[in-house]
C-alpha cells in the first residue's frame, strides 16, 4: 500500500518527506475516502511543499475532471491561478538552472521546451489542430532522446522540475508508444527517477485504451474506461509493484 511504502521510505519522519511523498499520500487518502479534515490537511501540505506548481500544472487535466478532487476543489483551483500567474511572470533560466542542478544545460533547454509545447494548446479550441501538431513533435523528439540516452529522461538528467515530462509525452501519445515504453517508465519509478503516480496514470491510460479497463481510476469518465475487476487489479498491481 502506497500509505506503507512513504511510511518506510520516509522513516515515518515529517522532515523527510519531499513533494512526491505529500502528494502520493494526498492521493491515497482520497482513495481511501478519509474525513474531508484528514483530506484537506494533506492537501495543504502538498499544496505549501516545493515544487507543488509543476505537479498541479502536469496533472490539470485529470485533477479537474475527477470528481473526488470536489473536497478540495476551491483550494486547488487557488492554487491553479498562483501556479499559472508565477509561470506567466516567472522566465525560467535555463542555464541557472543547469549550473545549480549540475546538468546539461542543452538537454535542459530542450527539455524545458518539450514542457511548453506539451502544454501550449491543450486547454484551449486548437487542441485538434495544433496541439496535435506539437505532440507527434515531441513525441519524435522523445524518441530520439531516448535512443540517445538509453533510458527514462529523470530525475538524474533533468532534475525533479522535468521527471515527469517524457512520461507526459508519452501519456498524451498513441497506444504503439504507450506500450513502447511503460517498461522504461516502470524502470524509472523502481530506480527514482520518477514517482509512482505517473506511471499508475499511464497503466491505466494504456490498459483502458487496449482492454477497457483501468487500474488505479486515475483516469476521468470522459475516457468511459470502467474500473477492472478486483482479481485483475491485483494482477497487474503485482506486475508493477506498485499498489
Amino acid at each position: 500500500m502506497i500509505l506503507n511504502e512513504t511510511k518506510t521510505a520516509t522513516k515515518n519522519r515529517p522532515e523527510n518527506f519531499n513533494l512526491a511523498d505529500y502528494f502520493n499520500v494526498f492521493i491515497a487518502f482520497l482513495k481511501l475516502e478519509e474525513s474531508n479534515e484528514n483530506i484537506k490537511i494533506a492537501f495543504e501540505k502538498f499544496k505549501n511543499a516545493n515544487g507543488s506548481c509543476e505537479y498541479c500544472i502536469t496533472f490539470e487535466n485529470s485533477l479537474n475532471k475527477n470528481p473526488k478532487f470536489d473536497i478540495v476543489r476551491a483550494e486547488y483551483d487557488k492554487k491553479m491561478e498562483e501556479c499559472k500567474l508565477i509561470s506567466t511572470q516567472k522566465n525560467f533560466d535555463a542555464k541557472e538552472y543547469s549550473l545549480k542542478n549540475n546538468l546539461d544545460y542543452n538537454l535542459i533547454q530542450q527539455i524545458y521546451q518539450i514542457d511548453s509545447d506539451d502544454r501550449k494548446y491543450r486547454d484551449t479550441k486548437d487542441f485538434l489542430t495544433k496541439q496535435k501538431e506539437l505532440d507527434s513533435q515531441n513525441q519524435k523528439i522523445i524518441n530520439e532522446l531516448h535512443k540517445k540516452y538509453k533510458t527514462y529522461i529523470g530525475k538524474s538528467l533533468v532534475g525533479e522540475k522535468f521527471e515527469s515530462v517524457m512520461w507526459a509525452v508519452i501519456q498524451h501519445s498513441n497506444i504503439e508508444m504507450m506500450e513502447k515504453y511503460l517498461p522504461v517508465v516502470h524502470i524509472a519509478v523502481k530506480e527514482k527517477e520518477l514517482s509512482s503516480t505517473p506511471l499508475k496514470m499511464l497503466i491505466d491510460r494504456y490498459y483502458g485504451l487496449k482492454y477497457g479497463y483501468q487500474v488505479f481510476g486515475s483516469q476521468s469518465s470522459d475516457f468511459g474506461f470502467k474500473m477492472a475487476d478486483e482479481k485483475k487489479r491485483k494482477e497487474i498491481k503485482l506486475k508493477y509493484g506498485i499498489e
